[in-house]
């Protein structure tokens, strides 16, 4: 793989796709692991696996041996995948891995969710502690199941994560007063107030934000071409993206849909 183009598609667009990523072997292993795992009966499914003495001490409380052996197999595949190098490329520092999980999602109509900003304390009014706005992470989605538009995929809107940086930057820094910006609709709202866009503007460059308020603005009134902005993976396929991003997870019309994830922020 090319790491200076994904670095690049990430640090711009905010997401990349890797069409063919895992091995058939690791593909049959993982989608394996999923089905074995998920509960015969459940809206959906989600396990996570062990990157820590934390996570290690609590799965053995918990009786969770065979998990144990499954998160060394994902570690060591986080691993031979270089991971680590692509998330410090992208960040421009040392990262660590603070999430291993499965996501199984079964058939249904409605999206797994909606347009959101990750981290901007799910819609809460009451917030007292800002995060930081480095403390963002880099996602690694590998698909189990083929996903395309109003089947499970990711759709992402390009530069958002630029936006979404300023726009928490000012408010930890208390240049911006904090209102919900969890769904894209309020995100929008809080950045278009006039003092708010001015402060976003002298931190990156206008033009990011220009294409971010066009094109949600598109999205909000449905008349964009939403598979410009959805992510078509076949199974063994990936995605990279920047969480700070406004982004979605669309039906699952066709199919079940099955992803392992990997989550790394910087040190």
């Amino acid at each position: 793989m090319n790491i200076d183009k994904i670095t690049h598609e990430v640090k711009n667009k905010g997401i990349v796709e890797i069409k063919q990523w895992l091995t058939n072997k690791d593909k049959d292993k993982i989608a394996k692991i999923i089905n074995i795992e998920r509960p015969l009966k459940s809206d959906f499914y989600n396990s996570t696996y062990v990157i820590n003495f934390k996570t290690f001490i609590k799965k053995i409380l918990k009786l969770k041996f065979l998990n144990i052996f499954r998160s060394i197999y994902f570690n060591n595949l986080s691993k031979k995948l270089g991971l680590e190098k692509i998330a410090e490329r992208i960040f421009d520092s040392k990262v660590k891995l603070i999430r291993i999980d499965n996501f199984w999602t079964p058939r249904s109509d409605e999206p797994v969710i909606d347009w959101h900003v990750d981290n901007a304390y799910s819609g809460r009014k009451d917030v007292k502690i800002f995060n930081e706005p480095d403390k963002n992470a880099i996602k690694f989605f590998f698909y189990l199941t083929d996903v395309s538009r109003d089947n499970g995929c990711l759709s992402y809107i390009p530069y958002s994560h630029k936006v979404a940086y300023a726009l928490k930057h000012g408010i930890y820094n208390g240049k911006i007063k904090y209102q919900t910006y969890w769904t894209l609709s309020d995100f929008r709202k809080i950045v278009l107030i006039k003092e708010n866009y001015n402060y976003i503007k002298s931190v990156i460059d206008e033009k990011y934000l220009t294409k971010f308020l066009n094109t949600s603005d598109l999205v909000l009134n449905n008349k964009y071409k939403e598979e410009k902005l959805d992510h078509q993976i076949n199974s063994g396929g990936a995605l990279i993206f920047d969480e700070a991003g406004v982004h979605r997870g669309s039906k699952t019309k066709l199919n079940d849909r099955m992803v392992l994830r990997f989550f790394y922020q910087k040190i």
